[in-house]
């Protein structure tokens, strides 16, 4: 009997050991476990998540370099936006501009962008960088505000039509006709020109405000003439999506390369930020701005900002997801 007892008891504890054995841990704490699902590569994704036995730390994989989500199947199932907030380092959850209901799309462009990081791909996916330009494009609530942004994401209101108040001739390029900015750029540029008047230099407005549907006649000529729609995105706005509706912004001189040979671009350069201007499509930045680089485009936005903007070495964009928008999003 004794026995009999004896082997009942040893099949019961190997019985025992080799459930536990073969339970498939959870992909993560709080999510779901799957089967057969292709675990995060921890040289793309730096998570702060710990490991400690009998724990795994895998997860859905997100979208590869072609735009596919090869575990899309049981991934919505599997893992929540709770769940990809967990793979983010704690350091950067704690950053102003950190929003967790995009942690998913925080993980899959730091998966696609790996030599970036974290601190560096929230910015990006906050502007937007992660989807196709003019895609998910939101109307401006404020239109009028000196520190709008305006880019392929966001685009002004239809029927908006700035307050404006027409240049004086001397600012102004010979045979570039009536130019009209908002009061408080022009001003501003009113004393930049006469300022670097007294240098020997002369910079002139070449182009300032434009109207939603002027700027929709300019796009389609463009397209028309033969380009592709891919080149002119590069130079040219959409309508409702071009500083220029603001009457915030100028192009100097005149709207060409050129200008980088001029005496005028050297100082402007270096000083258009102390007038409240900045050049707002720097160079080896169309990634991030969507256009090429225009070194004849300045972009008021107030002395304050602008020399914050200049310090800071960023684009307006970036800048804008950093500083701005968080401290926007705050307000009640």
């Amino acid at each position: 009997m004794k026995k009999l007892y004896l082997i009942f008891f040893i099949t019961f504890i190997i019985l025992i050991s080799a459930s536990c054995g073969n339970e498939t841990a959870p992909v993560l704490a709080g999510a779901i476990g799957t089967v057969n699902e292709e675990p995060i590569d921890e040289t793309v994704v730096q998570a702060n998540v710990p490991v400690t036995e009998n724990t795994t730390s895998a997860s859905a994989s997100g979208p590869d370099s072609s735009g596919s989500n090869p575990a899309s199947v049981n991934e919505p199932a599997a893992i929540g936006d709770t769940a990809y907030g967990m793979l983010i380092p704690d350091q950067i959850k704690h950053l102003p501009y950190y929003y967790p209901e995009k942690s998913r799309r925080y993980v899959e462009y730091t998966r696609l962008n790996p030599l970036l990081g974290y601190d560096k791909a929230i910015i990006y996916v906050n502007i937007g960088l992660d989807r196709p330009f003019y895609s998910d494009v939101a109307t401006i609530a404020e239109p009028d505000r000196i520190d709008v942004l305006v880019n392929k994401y966001n685009k002004l209101p239809d029927d908006y039509e700035p307050q404006l108040e027409e240049l004086p001739a001397n600012p102004v390029a010979r045979g570039a006709g009536r130019q009209f900015l908002r009061p408080e750029a022009k001003e501003a540029f009113i004393r930049m020109h006469t300022d670097a008047k007294e240098l020997g230099l002369d910079i002139t407005a070449f182009g300032t405000y434009r109207s939603i549907p002027l700027q929709h006649d300019i796009w389609n000529r463009k397209v028309n003439s033969g380009k592709s729609i891919e080149d002119v995105d590069r130079l040219n706005a959409r309508e409702g999506h071009s500083e220029h509706h603001t009457g915030l912004a100028i192009d100097v001189i005149k709207n060409n390369y050129s200008v980088e040979n001029t005496r005028e671009f050297e100082w402007y350069r270096e000083n258009a930020h102390k007038y409240g201007f900045i050049i707002r499509y720097p160079k080896d930045c169309e990634h991030i701005t969507g256009y090429r680089y225009e070194p004849w485009h300045l972009r008021y936005l107030g002395e304050d900002l602008a020399n914050a903007v200049y310090e800071s070495g960023l684009t307006y964009d970036e800048y804008y997801a950093v500083y701005i928008e968080p401290a926007t999003s705050a307000q009640p």
